[in-house]
């Protein structure tokens, strides 16, 4: 019973990562406007949140060890509710440089101990779960920003509510710790359990070093940072690129964002069971060509709020499944000894996938034009396509 309501909150966690790193990017056109900074300062956040989310997920291991996953957590959604204050406050580029590394440290924190968690206590459908648990979560981000436009004196009213939910998450997690420690005595096990890493874990000796000298390791691993970074650099660019591109309002601009991310995670939820039947390798290989052609659709001048809908819908679906599958499709190209190692590897090359990227578009969107940043992500899912196929599956 303590391990099932804890998994319940570790997902409540999940939804908070993706509520709260999604609403930056829904109403960024607004909020760069009012500051006085350039649009292309989005890429310059997202970068800074992701180096930070890679520190922290070094680090996590070991606070999960003395902390024990409960108060990880607690730790995690603290530092989640300091950034949402320095976000509803930022008036000047050093309150935005501090915030995205806060929220960052958070991300890192609460993403490494959800998943040693979940995937320590059940099978696989209960942690592609919690990961279309952030993609929902993610499509709230635009929603409370849409509401926060039309029904409050600011924007910025959305951090507060998600400042809100956090406290009461804390609140929660503190008061389920509390009484599972009164029950200590018929608890023993599972709260121990809450305590530990997997055996795995303790048993493993493989150094990360010696598994990026492997054959196929490193051309794997850029799957993961083309992956990410795209689908990534998207959905923090996307309301930017429509308000630019196809003179749309913010509105509508925050709509779009939360169409991308309500269609990564049906494209997560369909492609993760037609991936059973029809193979990883295909189902990876379509997904991504498909994200290259819709992501380069943006560059067609229609000005119809639908057709954008749908381009913007099509990206999202074919973005949203493809690190997942990425995750699945380890153990089909290498050793079962080494994927504990290949996994924490992937989550750092996707981290450094989305810091890459999006630098590129910021930088695209100074030299060149705002008009033309996509084709950085673009070309992100076609090398994707290009890398992928030309790792060998540990069995041929």
């Amino acid at each position: 019973m303590v391990a099932k309501s804890f998994m319940f909150m570790i997902y409540i966690c999940f939804g908070i990562y993706g509520l709260s790193t999604s609403l930056i990017g829904s109403i960024w056109p607004e909020m760069s406007k009012e500051i006085g900074i350039d649009a292309s300062f989005i890429g310059i956040i997202l970068t800074l949140t992701s180096v930070a989310s890679g520190v922290s997920g070094f680090v996590t291991y070991k606070i999960r060890q003395k902390l024990g996953s409960n108060y990880t957590s607690i730790l995690g959604l603290a530092l989640y509710a300091v950034s949402m204050i320095l976000y509803m406050r930022a008036r000047s580029v050093v309150e935005l440089i501090i915030a995205p590394i806060i929220l960052g440290f958070a991300n890192g924190i609460i993403d490494v101990n959800s998943n040693s968690y979940v995937v320590k206590a059940y099978d696989a459908k209960w942690v592609s779960f919690m990961h279309a648990v952030w993609g929902i979560s993610a499509a709230l981000a635009p929603v409370f920003m849409t509401f926060a436009l039309l029904h409050t004196p600011t924007y910025r009213n959305a951090y507060s509510f998600t400042f809100i939910i956090i406290i009461i998450a804390i609140v929660i997690l503190f008061i389920m710790k509390q009484s599972w420690l009164k029950k200590r005595e018929l608890l023993d096990k599972e709260v121990l359990d809450l305590h530990s890493v997997t055996e795995e874990e303790k048993a493993s000796d493989v150094k990360p070093i010696e598994v990026l000298k492997e054959k196929r390791v490193l051309p794997t691993l850029l799957c993961f940072a083309f992956s990410n970074g795209s689908g990534s650099a998207i959905m923090a660019w996307i309301a930017t690129i429509v308000v630019a591109q196809k003179a749309v309002s913010v509105v509508a601009a925050a709509t779009a964002a939360a169409t991308y991310s309500l269609a990564l995670t049906f494209g997560r939820i369909c492609m993760g069971v037609v991936a059973e039947k029809m193979g990883t390798s295909k189902i990876l290989k379509f997904l991504s060509l498909l994200g290259a052609i819709a992501t380069a659709a943006l560059f067609i001048p229609y000005k119809d709020p639908m057709i954008m809908y749908v381009n913007v819908a099509i990206i999202g679906f074919a973005a949203g499944p493809l690190t997942p599958l990425l995750n699945s499709d380890l153990k089909e190209k290498f050793d079962v000894k080494i994927l504990s190692v290949l996994i924490s590897l992937g989550g750092v090359f996707g981290l450094l996938g989305i810091a890459a990227i999006s630098s590129l578009m910021t930088i695209a969107s100074n030299a060149i034009s705002i008009n033309y940043v996509q084709i950085i992500p673009a070309i992100g899912f076609a090398l994707l396509f290009i890398t992928y196929s030309s790792v060998k599956n540990h069995n041929s």
